[in-house]
């Protein structure tokens, strides 16, 4: 008898739930993780990619993120027959043009909110039970402050559009944080125009 690996079969693939709910506990993992290397390490490393040096601020973020992924997690598991079922086919295009259907709405950029603001732990929970689950995805990244060059950026990119979340608004959002902070950076330290010219070399140090 052979020992050698067989393919796996299409029944052993992770289901839609089962990959979202792998992807939601690896968000959780790393939440918690940045949240322990910001109080016990180089907190200007760990926090560079958020939008504020308020360490306070940025531990609340995390906390709501960790918040949000739990609750997710929860309706994940208690919604897994019926996000599992198929799907029924779509229904044949309307001979007529549709009205404008507005897109998903989105937070209103949770990173920006003041410690004072953000929303208490009740209004969290009640997001993430109604809103598509892309859209908590979006809104997940945002709090943990995730980028583009983040590890789990394509997987969640791909979670996020298949769900009912909008990436293009979260990359414009990232886009418009990155600029404002080099816009900040270069107005602390400015540099004057004639500074980036070359300089001369000196004379009398040539060859003969």
């Amino acid at each position: 008898m052979s020992d050698a690996p067989t393919a796996a079969s299409p029944d052993t693939q992770p289901s839609r739930v089962g990959r979202l709910l792998a992807l939601v506990r690896k968000l959780i993992d790393y939440g918690r993780d940045l949240a322990a290397k910001i109080q016990r390490c180089d907190r200007a490393t760990e926090t560079r990619h958020f939008d504020t040096s308020d360490i306070s601020l940025i531990l609340a973020r995390i906390a709501q993120g960790l918040h949000r992924a739990q609750i997710l997690e929860e309706r994940l598991l208690r919604n897994a027959a019926r996000l599992d079922a198929p799907r029924r086919p779509q229904a044949a295009p309307a001979t007529h043009t549709p009205r404008s259907s507005r897109p998903v709405a989105e937070s209103n950029q949770p990173g920006e909110q003041p410690l004072a603001q953000l929303p208490t732990p009740e209004q969290i929970a009640a997001q993430a039970r109604r809103r598509p689950i892309g859209a908590v995805l979006a809104d997940i990244c945002r709090d943990l402050g995730i980028l583009p060059s983040h590890p789990l950026w394509r997987e969640l990119g791909d979670a996020i559009m298949a769900n009912g979340g909008n990436l293009a608004r979260l990359v414009k959002e990232i886009i418009a944080k990155g600029a404002r902070r080099f816009a900040q950076a270069w107005a602390e330290t400015p540099i004057h125009p004639l500074q980036l010219l070359p300089r001369p070399s000196p004379t009398g140090t040539g060859p003969p």
